[in-house]
């Protein structure tokens, strides 16, 4: 899949999507490409959607989801942090990390996050 990014554009095939924030990272499996915002730091403004920041594109360059970083119905303490890495593996399975340091398995058709470990 061929695409182009700069600065909070994307382009991909033949189709511009202009996202709110700066794209700071982009993978690509056999089916979508994943673009990751950057999160503005230390900001007085609270960005609306900044623990949402991944996006899923199809080959058309239609936006299918965007993250769904809630907060699991069982654990009420549990904050949400923005993403700040993503992973494809060899399976194309998406895999992001948190600010805080947990690692998620992404669901590829919902954008449901699964955590499954702690790194820091």
């Amino acid at each position: 899949m061929c695409y182009e990014y700069e600065n909070n554009e994307l382009e991909i095939s033949g189709k511009k999507i202009k996202f709110s924030n700066k794209i700071d990272e982009v993978k690509q499996n056999n089916e979508y490409v994943f673009v990751r915002l950057a999160i503005i730091m230390n900001s007085s403004m609270h960005v609306e959607d900044e623990d949402n920041n991944v996006y899923a594109i199809d080959r058309k360059g239609d936006i299918v989801w965007q993250i769904k970083n809630t907060a699991p119905k069982d654990n009420p303490e549990f904050i949400c942090s923005p993403i700040v890495l993503m992973y494809v593996d060899n399976d194309n399975h998406l895999f992001v990390t948190d600010f805080s340091g947990r690692r998620f398995k992404v669901d590829i058709k919902s954008g449901n996050m699964e955590m499954i470990s702690i790194t820091k």
